[in-house]
């Protein structure tokens, strides 16, 4: 619980301090229809850790359409490579007799999303939201120098979520959410003598949380 509040009262306040700058902004602005969107910082880490160690970053991108004056359709796309803070390409092993001269990590991760906006003076794609979101996410990271030695996982998200996205009179948009909801994660540990308490297969809840940010047009 005491997690939960770490997340959720940034997340309000964010909510809040957005929910006053849109009331300020005067009728008869534009009718955004599409937005783009992306976050840099997951390059940083995920959609895999162990423990407190991310293995990949995320390379990502948004696309948001307009579908009703409450509704909308979002979907992403990414690439999975590196973490910038742990870049696992870059490691090598010193000792020839360990076998592992490069690492090589690749995957990809799609996701979807259907908002319903709640705000009764703003059309869709401003205000509050709710709707289900769902994502799914593979990579394989692999000794170069063999196709024995690697680790695949996979990991699926469905998450019930809520949210605000402020879109400024200029056309900048920033996406803040959280929910809750279900995870899926596995891993695949292949020609080594992996620790298996450390990679371990997780089915559980999952509490969300993420923001974008990019232009709506």
């Amino acid at each position: 619980m005491k997690d939960l509040k770490v997340f959720l009262i940034p997340v309000l306040i964010l909510l809040f301090t957005a929910n006053n700058l849109s009331a300020q902004k005067s009728e008869g602005e534009k009718d955004f229809r599409f937005t783009i969107k992306t976050n840099p910082l997951s390059a940083l880490g995920g959609p895999f850790w162990v423990i407190v160690v991310p293995l990949t970053g995320e390379y990502k991108a948004f696309f948001e359409a307009k579908v009703s004056e409450k509704t909308s359709i979002q979907v992403g796309a990414g690439y999975i490579g590196p973490s910038v803070l742990l870049n696992l390409d870059k490691i090598t092993s010193q000792d020839e007799s360990e076998g592992i001269q490069g690492i090589k990590t690749g995957g990809f991760r799609v996701q979807g999303m259907f908002k319903y906006f709640l705000s009764r003076d703003l059309s869709a794609p401003e205000g509050f939201y709710i709707g289900p979101h769902a994502s799914y996410a593979s990579v394989e990271i692999k000794n170069k120098q063999n196709d024995v030695e690697k680790i695949k996982a996979s990991k699926l998200n469905l998450n019930g979520i809520f949210g605000y996205q402020l879109i400024t009179s200029g056309g900048f948009a920033l996406d803040v959410y959280t929910g809750l909801g279900f995870v899926s994660r596995n891993w695949d540990l292949q020609g080594s003598d992996w620790d298996e308490d450390v990679f371990k297969n997780r089915i559980g809840v999952n509490v969300p949380f993420g923001f974008t940010f990019g232009y709506a047009f």
